[in-house]
């Protein structure tokens, strides 16, 4: 009997390690494109069109969701290709995985952009949970923060609770930008109203290595485009405790 209890134990505890592994990451999906506008007239310059998409382990249970949502981004990659094809300009988009543990999966996505007259630089984050899988969409904030089921299909009861979410997230990032401990010069004329437009709490944001929320503001937004990404981390506690 004691030995069968020992090997059930043995079994629970490597289940549940099994479990806690992070997603393995296999090879990308990818493209990378460098041609002439013009073969007759080096002048005319060059399409160069690269991206990057994490693509995780297909053996693991909750990876098909995830691998699903990011072969539908590089499909609509594909078509800016053949949008764009044959202008002078760069464009080149890369991840950074930010999460990857029991619980969720997120991705920091950055996408620059270099033409004759102007570079962009955009950043979107993606967040999955790996208990409640959606192949459609990303983990939204209220979600997150369990104010909201995740199969929730009702539209009011999903607007009610992502403006509850967005209007207390939005208060505590003024708060920390009127601290600005970073020394940002925002711009002089940026106001609390401003957010509204520079700020989608429900999306704009990623987890960082202990499933913390970081809500941010992209470039040129509210700061001039040289301090780059805006970051506010805010932990899930500090969340709560104003809902």
């Amino acid at each position: 009997m004691k030995k069968m209890f020992s090997l059930l134990l043995i079994l629970m505890l490597y289940t549940a390690s099994a479990l806690a592994d992070p997603l393995a990451l296999q090879e990308d999906y990818s493209c990378s494109i460098s041609v002439p506008c013009d073969e007759n007239d080096p002048s005319a310059g060059n399409f160069v069109y690269s991206y990057r998409y994490p693509h995780v382990d297909g053996e693991a249970e909750d990876s098909a969701a995830i691998n699903a949502f990011f072969e539908t981004e590089a499909e609509m990659e594909d078509f800016r290709i053949e949008m764009y094809y044959g202008d002078n300009s760069s464009t080149e988009l890369s991840y950074t995985v930010t999460c990857n543990n029991d619980d969720f999966f997120s991705v920091l996505v950055k996408k620059e952009k270099k033409s004759e007259d102007k570079t962009t630089l955009k950043w979107k984050a993606y967040v999955f949970s790996r208990k409640n899988p959606d192949p459609s969409s990303s983990y939204t904030l209220p979600k997150l923060l369990n104010i909201l089921d995740a199969d929730e299909n009702e539209e009011w009861i999903q607007e009610h609770q992502n403006e509850k979410a967005n209007e207390v997230v939005r208060g505590l990032v003024w708060d920390l930008i009127e601290e600005n401990e970073a020394g940002i010069e925002y711009f002089p004329d940026f106001r609390e109203e401003d957010l509204m437009t520079e700020l989608n709490p429900e999306e704009d944001y990623y987890l960082d290595e202990n499933g913390e929320p970081v809500f941010y503001i992209n470039p040129g937004s509210a700061a001039p485009v040289e301090f780059g990404l805006l970051t506010f981390p805010i932990t899930l506690e500090e969340i709560d405790d104003e809902l």
